[in-house]
């Protein structure tokens, strides 16, 4: 046959140009109505051979994208699943958005888990943990979007009680609400996976953090160990880690869920360190009258990321604009290569290509980032116990 063939070699697939498709067609074409044919493109025969070279050559674009969906460093949609599910993982569906609320009232009250709040858009918040104020008439607690996906909430937007709660006399989120995600991507999706690999085995850091970093709800997590005999300090912020023990420091995820995971994985013969603590009971080893061991973990501080952008020509800039750059930084920061992750930089210079990518007229002069919105940087570092995140009104455009 005159078109050439896809050739699968130890290499991988190698396909013909469609120059070459072209070629063979018009020498099957002259067998067929002999060789005086006319060649010329504008032909009704020079017509048909661009057609039928483009019908072969999307068909053969399609037969290598699926192959490619065998190889897990390009798999995506249904085909990554199963990848997945060979390490017996699924994709994790949109999280919630998370939020900081600050309670004031009688010294003493106490609010239950569950207890829910409005924004000034209508969204509902609850608390995660039963509450009680302090003696100087706070408390600060944890609540969750009962929405899922990218829920933004600026500061002092969650304010209010739908239904009044003796001793509770206001509330209010000092800091933007961290947004929850979209179903997970195709790159955070690979990265997990290739974590899960060590899912199976116990006693290491990489065992601990493929079974916590799986849970659901779980934005981020950070292992690290100290098997010395003294205490170190690790990350800029100097975070203490005790001798013979394990650090992890998860945002996101049930408590309990967490803790158990971790006792699973690193066991009972080292220490634990942070400022989250669940009593366990290990049953899974001891069915009958378990054993309980107190487990602990670190929430680490949510650490507001500002961004100023200036881009060349900002009198053109439209509200379309402005929102696409947005858009881009707090997706980058939520996912992908330029994910945000605890104890690790936020570097300026990764958003520029996708904010050039979202207004490809005008030009990006400079992109910097800051922790207190007026001393700008290109670098932040994070410690163990920090976790950056940024919204939308964390972004400033000049």
């Amino acid at each position: 046959m005159s078109i050439p063939q896809l050739q699968i070699t130890d290499n991988g697939i190698l396909a013909p140009s469609t120059d070459e498709v072209i070629d063979g067609l018009w020498d099957m074409f002259k067998a067929a109505f002999g060789k005086d044919l006319n060649t010329a493109m504008n032909t009704p025969q020079g017509q048909l051979v661009t057609s039928l070279a483009a019908i072969i050559t999307d068909e053969r674009n399609q037969m290598i994208s699926l192959l490619n969906q065998f190889d897990p460093r390009y798999a995506q949609g249904i085909w990554q699943d199963g990848l997945g599910y060979i390490y017996f993982m699924t994709r994790k569906m949109a999280t919630h958005s998370s939020v900081e609320l600050v309670l004031t009232g009688l010294a003493g009250t106490s609010i239950a888990a569950g207890t829910s709040f409005n924004d000034d858009n209508g969204n509902t918040w609850q608390i995660t943990h039963k509450t009680v104020i302090g003696s100087d008439g706070k408390a600060i607690a944890q609540a969750q979007c009962t929405t899922s996906g990218n829920i933004n909430a600026a500061p002092d937007t969650i304010t209010t009680i739908p239904k009044a709660i003796a001793g509770l006399d206001r509330i209010t989120n000092p800091y933007a609400a961290i947004a929850g995600v979209n179903e997970e991507s195709r790159v955070d999706f690979e990265k997990r996976r290739h974590a899960s690999v060590a899912i199976n085995s116990k006693n290491t850091n990489a065992s601990t953090y493929g079974a916590v970093a799986d849970l659901p709800d779980v934005k981020d997590v950070y292992v690290i160990d100290n098997p010395t005999d003294e205490t170190i300090n690790v990350g800029v912020t100097n975070y203490p880690v005790i001798r013979n023990s394990i650090l992890v420091s998860v945002v996101g995820g049930n408590d309990e869920a967490i803790a158990r995971t971790i006792l699973n994985k690193a066991g009972s013969g080292c220490s634990f360190n942070g400022n989250t603590e669940c009593i366990i009971a290990d049953t899974e080893n001891f069915p009958v009258r378990p054993p309980t061991y107190t487990v602990k973990f670190l929430r680490p501080a949510i650490v507001p990321v500002f961004f100023q952008v200036t881009v060349d020509d900002k009198d053109s800039l439209s509200h379309q604009d402005s929102e696409a750059i947005k858009a881009a930084i707090t997706k980058g920061f939520a996912t992908g290569a330029t994910k945000a992750a605890i104890g690790q930089p936020v570097i300026a210079s990764k958003f520029i290509c996708p904010v050039a990518a979202a207004i490809p007229h005008l030009s990006v002069i400079s992109l910097r980032i800051s922790k207190n919105d007026t001393e700008w940087v290109d670098i932040l570092n994070m410690g163990v116990d920090e976790f950056p995140t940024t919204t939308i009104y964390q972004i400033k455009i000049a």
